[in-house]
């Protein structure tokens, strides 16, 4: 296919239109073809100059209006980070997460939104909360090899912490939820064991009756919770 240029394709058009106006008009005395032909051609050159300023218009409004939005999520997390809002094990984390969402703030910026599509119900800092974790993840080589622990304290009272793997995807708070899980899981195996017997089988409900007894459920919870309280003590919470 043969491309046509814009300026051919306004000549074509230009032509077309002298074509259609001459054929009812060439009885018209005084009126030459190429004074059509030039009266046509400031129209076609007007209003394609008139469509593309609008065009133009709009698109700077619509770009303007996203930089400003994405400069804005950036101002605000930076400031985030140097409020009290903001804390970390590890000092050197925060010049790190600075440097990233500096070098690429519309990145960050799309993180956040992300966050507010998924939930638009979601408060301003949490949604800026989730995204410095997913770009502290997406970003985890800049961080060092081991984890490392940050908090975010929201507006709403809330507060977050967050256990971030060491580099090769284990944390302290990962390990303890393991266990939780799994204390929780023998318990309710034991129960459900329990609950459906008739009684006949007494070797079962003695083992059942013995995991329950055995089972570290309550220790494995105390364990999570108590370093949760650990962090939120250090970081002020």
């Amino acid at each position: 296919m043969t491309a046509i240029s814009s300026a051919n394709h306004a000549a074509l058009l230009i032509l077309q239109q002298t074509n259609a106006s001459l054929l009812p008009n060439k009885q018209q005395a005084g009126k030459s073809a190429a004074d059509s032909i030039a009266a046509i051609a400031n129209g076609v050159s007007s209003q394609t100059s008139a469509v593309k300023t609008q065009a133009s218009s709009t698109i700077n409004s619509a770009l303007l209006d996203v930089k400003e939005s994405n400069d804005g999520i950036v101002s605000s997390a930076l400031d985030f980070l140097d409020s009290d809002d903001f804390k970390t094990s590890d000092a050197g984390v925060t010049d790190v997460i600075k440097k990233l969402i500096n070098d690429d703030g519309d990145k960050f910026a799309s993180l956040v939104k992300a966050e507010k599509a998924k939930n638009p119900s979601i408060s301003d800092d949490n949604a800026m909360a989730n995204a410095i974790q997913r770009l502290i993840r997406d970003n985890r080589s800049k961080f060092g090899d081991g984890e490392f622990v940050i908090g975010f304290k929201l507006g709403n009272g809330g507060k977050i912490i967050s256990n971030i793997e060491d580099k090769n995807g284990n944390s302290t708070s990962n390990t303890l939820m393991a266990g939780l899980q799994a204390a929780h899981s023998a318990v309710i195996e034991a129960a459900e064991v329990i609950n459906s017997s008739d009684g006949t089988d007494t070797d079962a409900l003695k083992a059942a009756s013995a995991a329950l007894n055995n089972s570290n459920f309550g220790k494995a919870t105390n364990d999570l919770g108590a370093w949760i309280d650990k962090w939120r003590g250090a970081f002020g919470f």
